[in-house]
Parts: structure tokens; C-alpha cells; sequence
């Protein structure tokens, strides 16, 4: 059943990438055919990990499934992007995203987007965002004029000390101040993608002026979707 599960999946993968542009014609034909056998090795080894992964889940997967809208339309999408990378993080990721869609009816109106995010973020961007996770705003902003106070919180947070830590662990190479470069780099790609928020930059007053930026930040609704897309419930 595992064989025939994973020649579907494969057919699909297939059926997705065919209509991808292609090298042009004056493009040696040997280049293409190197090109096509390494996307195929790709599609077939995320292929078998994924039905392993399932397995070890304990999630029952079946052709009907594989053939309906929803699944096809998040694996097609998916496997676009799979024959792009050999980041066996990505690829995990978009594994528990492929796990989740079977588990739970959670949709979103930026799956696309969130799929890019997942190829164009580094893995430790993501480690960072999750760092922030429990910052942000809570509560409510539905307050009448006639209310006191206000039940709308903003709760924001620095973990330069830890990310550059953890950025000297990864990249040993580096120098302290190229460490720094590449926090700064993290924190401002973060920024541009609107998953995090500088407090630097919002409801300033004169007093804040002194204070340094990319330091407090917190993490904004965009970016907490995303993190629970990415993740397998």
C-alpha cells in the first residue's frame, strides 16, 4: 500500500512541475536532463520521508485524499518549491505542513505567501520568530468612549544577547562584529517581511529618541499566523 501511496504522490509531483517554464531551447539539452534527474531525486526523497514521517505520526493517508482539491492544490504548491532546495529544515517544514493539512481544517488566505516565506526566510530566522512568539498585542481594542482604562496590551521583548549568542554557535567563522552585521541583518529581513515590529519605530515620544534600535521587538499577528501554518498540530 506504501509503494502505491507513494507512486500516486510521485504522479502528482509529476503532473505539478510540468508546466514550470523550462530551459531554452539554446540551453545545451544535457544541462536540462542533469536538472530534471536531480528535481526527480528530490521529489522521490521527499516522497518517502514524508510517507515515514506519516507513519510515525500515526496519520492514515489515502489515494482519495491525495486526489482531493484541498491536499492537491497545498502539495502541488509545495512540490514547486521542494525541487528548489536541499534544506533538509525546509523540507521538514514543508512536511509538517503536508501533515497538518490532514489533521486539521485550519486554511489561510496566505498559503502562498507563507510557502515563500518558508524558502526566502534562513532556518534561523524562523528560530528567531519563534522567540518572539509570546509578545505582541492581547486583549481588545473594542473599548466604547464610555470605558475606563483599557483592556489592550502590547507586550515587546529583546533577545539580541541570546540571537547573537546563537548566531556565534551556528556560524563559528564569524567575528564578533560580523555577528552583530548578521543580527542586524536577521532583525531588519524580520522587519521587511512584516512579521516583526521595532518598537523603535512606533509611538515614539522625545524620550525615546535615545534609545537603540533593533533591540525591542515584538511579533505581529502576520507573523504568528504564520508560525501556526508552518507548524504540525
Amino acid at each position: 500500500m506504501k509503494d502505491k501511496l507513494k507512486q500516486v504522490l510521485i504522479g502528482v509531483a509529476k503532473g505539478s512541475i510540468s508546466a514550470l517554464p523550462c530551459f531554452g531551447g539554446a540551453l545545451n539539452e544535457a544541462l536540462f536532463e542533469v536538472r530534471g534527474r536531480i528535481a526527480q531525486n528530490r521529489i522521490n526523497n521527499f516522497v518517502e520521508s514524508f510517507l515515514v514521517n506519516l507513519n510515525d505520526l500515526g496519520i492514515t493517508l489515502n489515494e482519495e485524499v491525495i486526489r482531493s482539491e484541498d491536499f492537491n492544490d497545498i502539495y502541488a504548491a509545495i512540490i514547486k518549491r521542494v525541487v528548489d532546495t536541499k534544506n533538509e529544515h525546509k523540507l521538514g517544514i514543508f512536511k509538517d505542513i503536508l501533515a497538518s493539512i490532514l489533521t486539521t481544517t485550519y486554511q489561510s488566505d496566505f498559503t502562498e505567501t507563507f510557502l515563500d516565506l518558508v524558502t526566502r526566510l534562513d532556518f534561523m530566522e524562523i528560530e528567531i520568530l519563534k522567540m518572539f512568539e509570546h509578545t505582541g498585542r492581547s486583549g481588545s481594542m473594542d473599548i466604547s468612549e464610555e470605558d475606563d482604562g483599557s483592556v489592550n496590551m502590547l507586550t515587546s521583548a529583546s533577545y539580541k544577547n541570546q540571537i547573537i549568542k546563537k548566531i556565534r554557535i551556528e556560524s563559528i567563522h564569524l567575528s564578533t562584529i560580523e555577528s552583530h552585521g548578521k543580527y542586524e541583518f536577521y532583525m531588519c529581513d524580520l522587519i521587511s517581511k512584516a512579521l516583526l515590529i521595532d518598537t523603535k519605530t512606533t509611538g515614539n515620544t522625545v524620550n525615546d529618541l535615545s534609545k537603540e534600535g533593533l533591540t525591542h521587538l515584538y511579533i505581529t499577528d502576520f507573523g504568528k499566523e504564520f508560525l501556526r501554518f508552518i507548524r504540525n498540530s
